[in-house]
């Protein structure tokens, strides 16, 4: 009988443990599903910003690429004459903060590595578009070699490859983002 009492006292609160156990979990699931999708709707919103800058890049670019063209040969029109002309030379600003955020975040582990691998190849035409940016630096901002002809040559070969490079990373950016909205199920509107 006293067993029986015991139990009944028990039962309660077993049930009360279990039952707050199953909602803190609940919570904390929503919560980091909330986080993530928030997180992956910020790297989508960035990407994009960096499709915008690398388009606008792009064009400035071949802007330049046909002036130098036009002027190849011509050993009269230097390359600091096309930079004039084309009103500079125009390289991409491009960002990756909110990712490295996330992964960086104890809360990585909540996307799959198929995402996080996607990001790191991201990251690697990032890391190639920037060191075109700094050799681009390198050749523009020495002045001694505007008048060499042979510049323009490089100059032209070198903006070729930059582009290249430049639109491939916008085809992975756009095929990233078109995976992670469909793996998240994050809608255009949400961004």
């Amino acid at each position: 009988m006293k067993i029986k009492k015991i139990l009944l006292d028990i039962v309660p609160v077993l049930v009360g443990i279990l039952l707050a156990l199953f909602i803190n979990n609940w919570q904390q699931s929503c919560s980091e599903s909330a986080y993530i999708r928030n997180s992956v709707s910020s790297i989508i919103k960035e990407n994009e910003a960096n499709i915008r800058e690398l388009e606008y890049s792009l064009q400035r670019q071949a802007k330049f690429m046909d002036t130098l063209s036009a002027y190849l040969d011509d050993e009269s029109y230097t390359l600091a004459d096309v930079i004039k002309k084309t009103q500079g030379v125009t390289t991409p600003d491009l960002k990756s903060t909110t990712w490295k955020f996330l992964v960086q975040d104890s809360k990585h582990t909540l996307v799959s590595y198929e995402f996080i691998n996607w990001l790191a190849e991201i990251e690697k035409y990032e890391v190639l578009v920037n060191r075109y940016n700094s050799k681009v630096g390198d050749i523009i901002f020495q002045p001694a070699f505007f008048d060499d002809p042979r510049l323009k040559q490089v100059c032209l070969i070198l903006f070729s490859d930059f582009g290249a490079t430049e639109m491939s990373l916008i085809k992975e950016l756009r095929e990233f983002n078109e995976f992670a909205r469909e793996t998240y199920n994050i809608e255009l509107s949400e961004q």
